[in-house]
């Protein structure tokens, strides 16, 4: 017994294809408006970070050494 074909549905292997080929387009659409976009001067002064002002001394009497001592049980 022959399997029936349906002639007028593509098959799945076509339809991934073309689900793949229109996903390639649609990022390389997307990656060149990306690319053309012109930014204005204020979107590229609050992209830029704020330079670090505040530098923190620790005096040598703040700092501490922890000593950690533990015994081993042999298991």
């Amino acid at each position: 017994m022959k399997a029936y074909k349906f002639s007028g549905l593509p098959s799945s292997a076509d339809v991934a294809s073309g689900v793949t080929v229109l996903a390639a387009a649609w990022f390389v659409l997307a990656t060149g408006a990306i690319l053309s976009d012109n930014h204005s001067q204020a979107t590229l002064e609050a992209a830029r970070p704020a330079p670090v002002t505040s530098v923190y001394h620790i005096p040598a009497e703040a700092r501490e050494t922890i000593v950690v001592e533990a015994r081993r049980i042999a298991g």
